[in-house]
């Protein structure tokens, strides 16, 4: 693991670094080809799924010294089971939690430059060592000199002015990944992609848009159950934040207490409700659904942490996704209406119009089935025991081929959405609740 010393900051030292391994990876799938030639037909998949891997190590190395913006790019892309190779995806998904600390020295430097004090003219005590930490910050335990417990978020030095550079770094590797494998899609889904996570990447990094953000959910959440921390407006800046601590267990640590089924089903079914809610009737979500940023609180209730990703859904995209779920569960479920799928697909951008069903029923079909048939289970009842779900089996590597070459393109809400939806049943499964899941009253009655 990289120290901070070790990181390189320059855009220069960072392009380099990324050029070698771009020139690495094309020189792994030269001899690689080379090598195919020989191999019998029948190890030919093995041989391609290893050399996935490979590539994968690769670009894992590299994130993980690029740390940054580049690591939190890899924490999105790990999410998306339909866009990368799986072998890629999860060296991706490894990089997310390769996080070295930052120094007591750089510490202090970040509070003076972004609040002109000390640690110890701004809390009354403030452990300089972090407590939590992520892509692009750490967390700290303080105390300030009225007596208040908080948690300060303190940005790693020098991680706004990363993130164009970095997104050309991604760019450099799809470029190169690109020559390595067939599973990648076409320019113009790439570049919704690129736009969309460098417009929440700006976001994310600025805290005082998460501020603001933790203070309207805060203000607008009215779901019984669900606690979000105040703002410490007079201990906060652009690039550090502070927050009431909240006193609970994150959701990792509160399931290593063992707790019962009924406490499961509680748990679940408050995370479970709160994602649906927030589609419905905020219509704004929290893409980072994932164990560290809930906290199980002493009274049960749900702690909700992180606001730096918050996506604003248009109406359009909810309304064509609230016919997807009904439409996988009829194909994959019972057998029939593949033409609605398809209609639905294509209302959510994804499928070009000009597709008839043939091509659907031939190209598509199988590709999604597996993915679609996971997705759906949960909503076949009314209730379902994610004790029972099977893994999420990602994205089949050969037959995609067709399929990620068909990809037409996607409404720009749906990289998030998809990465908080996940995260959910990943959540759910972890816990093995048993929830209700009759999500559809959540959108009834309501103006999508």
């Amino acid at each position: 693991m990289p120290t901070e010393s070790d990181i390189p900051v320059s855009k220069l030292k960072r392009s380099a670094l990324t050029g070698m391994t771009a020139a690495r990876v094309g020189m792994k799938h030269a001899g690689y080809k080379a090598r195919s030639m020989l191999i019998k037909p029948e190890n030919k998949q093995a041989s391609k799924l290893l050399h996935e891997e490979q590539v994968g190590d690769l670009v894992f190395s590299v994130l993980t010294q690029l740390r940054g913006t580049a690591l939190k790019v890899s924490q999105i892309l790990s999410m998306e089971a339909n866009i990368l190779p799986t072998p890629i995806r999860e060296k991706l998904k490894e990089a997310c939690y390769q996080v070295p600390p930052i120094n007591r020295a750089l510490v202090r430097k970040q509070l003076v430059q972004e609040l002109g004090k000390s640690p110890n003219d701004l809390f009354h005590q403030f452990d300089s060592h972090a407590f939590a930490a992520a892509s692009i910050g750490q967390v700290h335990r303080a105390t300030t000199y009225d007596g208040a417990d908080v948690a300060v978020k303190i940005q790693y030095p020098g991680i706004a002015s990363t993130i164009e550079s970095d997104l050309k770094i991604i760019e450099t590797l799809f470029s190169a990944l690109s020559r390595t494998s067939d599973l990648l899609p076409q320019r113009n889904v790439l570049s919704i992609m690129m736009d969309e996570m460098q417009d929440r990447l700006r976001e994310e990094v600025n805290y005082h848009v998460e501020a603001d953000n933790i203070k309207w959910f805060k203000g607008n959440v009215v779901l019984a159950g669900v606690t979000i921390p105040s703002v410490v407006d007079e201990l906060s800046s652009k690039r550090v934040l502070t927050l009431e601590m909240l006193e609970g267990l994150h959701v990792t640590e509160w399931l290593a207490t063992s707790p019962s089924q009924q406490q499961r089903n509680r748990v679940g079914q408050q995370l479970f409700d709160y994602f649906w809610y927030c589609v419905f009737d905020l219509k704004r979500i929290n893409a980072d659904l994932h164990p560290g940023n809930f906290l199980i609180l002493k009274d049960e209730n749900l702690g909700a942490l992180d606001f730096g990703c918050v996506r604003s859904l248009d109406k359009d995209f909810i309304a064509a996704f609230v016919n997807l779920i009904p439409a996988l569960v009829e194909t994959f479920h019972n057998g029939r209406n593949t033409e609605q799928l398809l209609i639905v697909y294509q209302s959510l951008k994804v499928i070009s119009d000009e597709m008839t069903l043939e091509q659907f029923e031939s190209d598509v079909l199988p590709s999604i089935e597996p993915f679609g048939r996971w997705l759906c289970e949960a909503y076949v009842g009314d209730e379902f025991d994610f004790s029972l779900k099977q893994a999420c089996p990602g994205k089949p590597s050969e037959d995609s081929r067709k399929l990620v070459k068909l990809l037409n393109g996607f409404y720009h809400e749906q990289l998030c959405f998809d990465r908080a939806h996940l995260g959910l049943m990943n959540l759910l499964t972890d816990i093995g609740a048993v929830v209700k899941t009759d999500w559809v009253r959540f959108c009834q009655n309501k103006a999508v």
